[in-house]
């Protein structure tokens, strides 16, 4: 697979670190980056799976124990009046929960499977908060002469882009382990969000991760197709350094030079900027590296690249 990074000017920084930065989804331009319509955490089965399993044996245990005072939390205790206190003592704990259904445990545990709506509650913006803390995304492409890629990523033709070797151990970390991150995956495109419940029965713990991933950071609208966007994926704790700038947070991964294929510049690159990619690519640890310099064709709307040495 061709893999490439469209990159602006002022990111030369990449060449010159060696490192790319695995972005969270509040920093991306797309609104709806991570944001599924996640209409409940947990399904039905789940709940009565987990009130079976790990309430209901309690319950049975202690249902015909007499309710006593350190049953109640103490935030509530003062709100019983005393004229009431021995009639809601002399019930068992299973009479008492059946009074007052609201605070039974199937009941509460039933509340994870309403609908948000229902709640009053937004999961899908509640779940971009929370994975926007952990993973991190590296958005590469199959195609080095998009113009349209050029306009947006490369601050119109301005910039450049960088072609990597897609077999580099870098992209296929996670390739045999049988996870989900650290493995080039391309995105799927919907016309529609994805509609899902965070905790599934019907799947199983390694299947849930990648299903998820797959809906929340592997699928994005229609619109963006022309991006033919493949996706890197990467827990942000394991990242190489760490820096802060304009108030965000940027996580760095280092490359070694090796991954490196060719370097094409973009038909509108200053010179300042194009000197300093070529002083770089003369260095020993990218002597390997193909250059090509963008030109626009005379007959097409197109971008053909010609091939140049550094000397």
């Amino acid at each position: 697979m061709e893999l490439f990074k469209y990159l602006s000017p002022e990111r030369i920084d990449v060449l010159e670190n060696q490192a790319l930065r695995f972005t969270q989804a509040n920093y991306l331009n797309d609104p709806f980056e991570h944001m599924p319509f996640v209409s409940k955490i947990i399904d039905e089965a789940y709940t009565k799976k987990l009130y079976d399993e790990n309430f209901k044996p309690i319950i049975q245990q202690i249902a015909n124990r007499k309710l006593c005072i350190d049953d109640i939390p103490e935030e509530f205790r003062e709100a019983i009046p005393d004229d009431v206190k021995e009639e809601v003592f002399s019930y068992s704990i299973g009479e008492a929960l059946n009074l007052i259904p609201g605070f039974h445990p199937n009941n509460l545990i039933n509340l994870f499977a309403m609908e948000g709506q229902e709640l009053g509650l937004d999961y899908s913006s509640l779940l971009k908060e929370s994975w926007n803390k952990k993973f991190g995304v590296l958005s590469l492409t199959k195609s080095c002469d998009n113009l349209t890629m050029w306009s947006h990523y490369s601050r119109s033709h301005e910039g450049f882009v960088i072609e990597f070797d897609s077999s580099n151990e870098y992209f296929n970390r996670g390739k045999n382990k049988g996870g989900a991150v650290w493995k080039l995956q391309e995105i799927k495109y919907s016309k529609v969000r994805p509609k899902l419940t965070l905790i599934d029965s019907k799947l199983g713990e390694n299947e849930l991760l990648e299903f998820l991933i797959e809906n929340i950071l592997l699928t994005k609208s229609i619109h963006w197709e022309y991006e033919e966007e493949v996706r890197l994926i990467q827990n942000l704790s394991d990242s190489d350094k760490t820096l802060t700038y304009n108030e965000q947070e940027i996580h760095l991964f280092g490359f070694d030079s090796s991954a490196v294929k060719s370097v094409f510049l973009g038909v509108n690159i200053h010179d300042n900027l194009k000197n300093k990619v070529l002083q770089t690519l003369t260095e020993h640890r990218y002597n390997h590296v193909n250059i090509y310099q963008g030109e626009l064709s005379k007959s097409e709307y197109k971008v053909e690249f010609k091939s140049m040495t550094t000397s």
